[in-house]
């Protein structure tokens, strides 16, 4: 296998960056390091208020395949947005500015690439929590999907199955072909939840082919502390966006994806409700917010409909949302 810089990379390499001066050098050496050399990184300050930019400007410096735009914040999807309007590679790779990636990262991907030509490569993840690690490969069967196999294999989990199983929704541990993804990325949707899923269910759909690998070279870092220590309500209208959104991106009845999408946007109104509890205000006044969150449309319509068979948790969030009783809710929201 070739292994040399082109004028078109085979990789882009999209690092959005917001506040992360304590990982990113890691992160970004791990690229710097890649076996693989046939790529460009594109560094995406989004108004780092730290010193991210500098360390930006630093790797700039040190090697030619990086580039950076320095941008006033405007969020998780308009920093990702910039990256790609610039990107040149033939597939876009996301990397989060707090993970990082094993050296063979992207020789995998190019050798999958080069044997079976897919649209998306799906491998698995190791997650990355105080210093312990977990390996997760995504679920399913390893190897190459043409569209008849997505189809009959990938789509029927694709938003949220009975079960509440659902194929990997985020952007990282990917590599999408640059001409189905910018079509999905550069989308106009002002997203605040769920950004990745509202760019990664269509294009897996729009994909014509799909290659599965149990590598776990991508490192998800979780940091505990950060999560609780930032504990904020979600936006409200978050699965409102994305139910709207997916609604014009799929073809619902053709391959009966509504079950699904209710399901999945029943499972974001309990996060979203979850941590309402979370506001500095008594548990009542949150309750009574709450209730008339969920008789708001799409929201009853498809709290009226969804049905979960196998797991436990997720009907018992159903039913604590039909009947209103906000108290669990509320026990959950201090637990997680």
């Amino acid at each position: 296998m070739q292994n040399i810089v082109t004028n078109i990379p085979l990789f882009s390499i999209i690092v959005p960056i917001y506040g992360v001066e304590k990982y990113l050098r890691n992160c970004l050496n791990s690229i710097l390091n890649q076996t693989f050399h046939d790529y460009e990184v594109i560094l995406v300050d989004d108004g780092s208020k730290d010193d991210s930019p500098k360390i930006c400007d630093e790797f700039v410096s040190i090697d030619f395949r990086f580039k950076v735009i320095h941008k006033t914040n405007g969020g998780l999807v308009s920093a990702r947005q910039a990256g790609v309007h610039l990107a040149k590679g033939k597939f876009i790779v996301c990397v989060d500015g707090d993970d990082w990636i094993g050296l063979n990262y992207l020789k995998s991907f190019a050798e999958i690439i080069i044997k079976h030509k897919p649209d998306v490569i799906v491998c698995g993840r190791t997650t990355f929590v105080c210093n312990n690690s977990r390996k997760k490969v995504s679920g399913w069967q390893t190897g190459f999907y043409d569209r008849q196999k997505i189809e009959t294999e990938i789509f029927p989990s694709l938003l949220q199955t009975s079960k509440a199983t659902y194929f990997p929704p985020s952007l990282w541990a990917k590599a999408f072909k640059r001409s189905i993804y910018q079509q999905q990325q550069l989308t106009d949707t002002i997203v605040n939840m769920g950004e990745d899923t509202a760019c990664t269910i269509p294009t897996i759909y729009h994909s014509q082919s799909l290659y599965i690998s149990d590598e776990c070279d991508y490192f998800y870092r979780i940091n505990p502390l950060s999560m609780t220590q930032n504990r904020k309500p979600f936006m409200t209208d978050g699965p409102k966006i994305i139910y709207n959104h997916l609604l014009k991106q799929l073809d619902i009845d053709k391959f009966d994806f509504q079950e699904q999408l209710y399901r999945k946007t029943v499972r974001g109104l309990f996060s979203v409700v979850k941590t309402q509890f979370y506001k500095k205000q008594s548990f009542w006044r949150t309750r009574r917010e709450v209730i008339a969150l969920i008789q708001e449309e799409p929201y009853k319509e498809c709290l009226k409909n969804c049905t979960f068979s196998g797991n436990f948790a997720a009907s018992i969030m159903v039913f604590c949302l039909r009947k209103h009783f906000m108290l669990p809710v509320y026990f959950f929201s201090r637990l997680k």
